[in-house]
């Protein structure tokens, strides 16, 4: 990445072309309408086919709850392009399609649930836990609409890294102080809960934290760039750079072992580890975090059994079906569904996903891959798979390092916990107890899933808006565009200055690759030479007068009794110039014999190339060239 700079500060161009035109980048209005009106239907379709599958027949509620989505999703849009008209027209279409796949999924859910009260078909709109989790979209789209029109550019969160960084750490680590009561969920103690009022401060926390890591990096990046010892060809950082991932990783482990939870544990530290390799492009620093964390994780995992317990019901999840300490029936539960789905899935509203605990939060992949299949589970990774493109295209597309590097480490976020939901389910990993954003139940997720969705915009919004230079604080880099029209636009000015003054310009601007003319007096064309060019025009002309000799000065020469016993060649003075007006005249003054060339015709000067400012305008001091075949170089040869 490029170093940045003031548009003045630097008169070449960058070292990377920037991906964003001088104009700036099409807004594309009419697709991303189109895009919503596809996910409307979409979304509308699944409802249906629930409906149908469940009951054999429709209710209210199956054009309502869409139409509801719909008119909030539009809502959202509209801030958008109102607040951030220039932003990645994919954000918005996509984070509002996988929202609304998760309202209509939990209701199913709240249809046929087990463990509780099933939700009845004509229940209202705003009934069940999906009823509340699009008031939790509604909220959501409140605080995007608040986040933008409060932060018109995304450089004004620099000035509050160490508040961000403070909010961050007490969010985090709240939980960890608070009795079991109110804060413990799954083993894990990462909630805070106020009789029906709940919320995860670890989804706002880490947002927090992940600024504070873009400034700091920033700040830091040349110092942690500095490469010290080689060992087995890999450059190795300094030692005493390594304090702020040592920091990073003791937090990590603190937070694991307070809170025992691996997930947000995992997740911060990954989060500082990339933006880390983003901003110094030094792989040592990836495998010294993972070699410090995975190495922690073995240091403590003798002495805390929540930790053993993830590992054995991953180790083997069969073997602890039903077991009293280790029930690993949530993980086997989730196999058996995506197994049942096979390619094409049981179909929306055929399948028996209630089986799975938890299957809402955690392991709602599981439940619609059982639905819609492998086809289906494709579809939403490919959907988030563009999501965090475009995240990495902002970061790429961004004018400033901080941008870059803010973008950059949403999108890893978005990636890296999906990656972590998704390998806990299907086993690849240990579950970690992390959430699938905008499809899963629950307000901390949804909210703080928009919020990223509003840092995104908003840094997209800069990186593609139409460039302009910079002021004061705010370095960015100049196009290339923008440098060659500032050089055209100084070439005119100073085009224009010289026609007023009545300076004619004769050729390209100076420093261009035009010809010069080799101007040779008149008595040295054709006429009998005595030796070359360069003796004929610094030699002494015939009849001119003896050298000249101050007075006083020793006479140096033949015979002469000065200490110089070198000879040397009689010299001659230069002869007077001769006026613009016109040569010279008066008594004792030499005359420049007439040139001979009578075999040569008469020849004046070439013309001058054409000038790119047009024909020049005559000058009154030039006098006109002589005629015949006698030229002359006023101003004496």
């Amino acid at each position: 990445m490029a170093q940045p700079m003031s548009a003045t500060a630097r008169p070449v161009g960058p070292s990377e072309p920037p991906l964003t035109p001088l104009a700036g980048m099409p807004k594309r209005i009419g697709r991303e309408v189109t895009m919503l009106l596809m996910a409307g239907v979409a979304v509308f379709l699944f409802q249906l086919s629930i409906d149908v599958a469940l009951t054999d027949t429709t209710t209210s509620v199956t054009y309502l709850l869409p139409l509801v989505w719909f008119i909030v999703t539009l809502c959202a849009w509209a801030a958008v392009k109102f607040l951030a008209p220039n932003a990645d027209p994919l954000f918005v279409p996509i984070a509002a399609f996988l929202t609304g796949i998760g309202i209509v999924f939990i209701r199913r859910l709240d249809r046929t649930a087990i463990r509780e009260e099933a939700l009845p078909a004509d229940a209202g709109v705003f009934a069940g836990q999906g009823g509340r989790q699009l008031m939790y979209y509604m909220a959501a789209v409140v605080l995007l609409t608040v986040f933008l029109a409060v932060v018109r550019n995304h450089r004004v969160l620099r000035g509050y890294a160490y508040i961000l960084l403070f909010a961050g750490i007490a969010l985090a680590a709240l939980p960890g102080f608070l009795p079991a009561s109110i804060s413990s969920s799954g083993g894990s103690k990462n909630w805070i809960r106020f009789g029906s009022f709940s919320i995860q401060p670890s989804e706002f926390a880490k947002l927090m934290l992940l600024i504070f890591f873009a400034v700091y990096l920033v700040r830091k990046r040349d110092m942690l760039s500095v490469a010290g010892k080689k060992i087995l060809g890999l450059q190795l950082p300094r030692m005493k750079d390594l304090g702020p991932i040592v920091i990073v990783w003791a937090a990590s482990l603190l937070m694991l072992i307070m809170e025992r939870d691996l997930g947000t544990s995992l997740l911060l530290f990954s989060i500082f580890l990339s933006m880390l390799y983003m901003a110094t492009r030094r792989a040592s620093w990836i495998l010294i975090g993972l070699t410090m964390f995975i190495g922690g994780c073995i240091a403590i995992y003798p002495f805390f059994g929540h930790l053993q317990t993830r590992v054995a019901i991953w180790s083997d999840p069969w073997a602890y079906v039903g077991d009293p300490v280790n029930d690993s029936y949530q993980l086997v539960e989730g196999l058996v569904a995506i197994n049942t789905g096979g390619l094409l899935g049981t179909g929306l509203g055929a399948g028996n996903p209630n089986r799975i605990p938890a299957a809402e939060s955690d392991f709602i992949l599981a439940a619609i891959g059982e639905e819609a299949g492998l086809i289906g589970l494709i579809g939403i990774l490919l959907l988030y798979a563009v999501l965090v493109e475009r995240g990495f295209k902002t970061g790429i597309m961004s004018r400033d390092l901080f941008g870059k590097l803010m973008a950059g480490g949403l999108a890893f976020l978005v990636a890296f916990q999906l990656f972590v939901v998704f390998g806990g389910v299907t086993g690849l990993i240990p579950m970690t107890g992390q959430t699938t954003q905008f499809l899963a139940a629950g307000g901390s997720s949804l909210v703080g899933s928009w919020l990223l969705i509003g840092l995104l915009v908003r840094v997209s919004d800069d990186a593609r808006k139409p460039w302009q230079a910079s002021f004061g604080l705010q370095k960015t880099e100049a196009p290339p565009e923008f440098l060659a029209e500032q050089a055209a636009k100084r070439a005119a000015e100073e085009a224009a200055k010289a026609q007023a003054a009545g300076v004619a310009d004769s050729g390209p601007i100076p420093g261009g690759d035009q010809p010069t003319e080799l101007i040779i007096p008149g008595h040295l064309q054709g006429g009998p030479g005595t030796g070359t060019v360069e003796e004929d025009v610094v030699g002494p002309l015939p009849g001119s007068p003896p050298p000249y000799s101050p007075p006083g000065s020793p006479p140096y020469g033949p015979g002469s009794t000065g200490s110089p016993t070198t000879e040397r060649a009689p010299q001659t003075p230069p002869p007077p110039p001769e006026s613009s007006y016109g040569p010279a005249s008066g008594p004792g003054l030499p005359t420049r014999p007439a040139p001979q060339s009578p075999q040569r015709p008469p020849q004046g000067p070439p013309p001058p190339p054409p000038s790119v400012f047009g024909t020049p305008p005559p000058d009154p001091y030039r006098s006109p060239p002589p005629s015949g075949g006698d030229q002359k170089k006023e101003g004496g040869e």
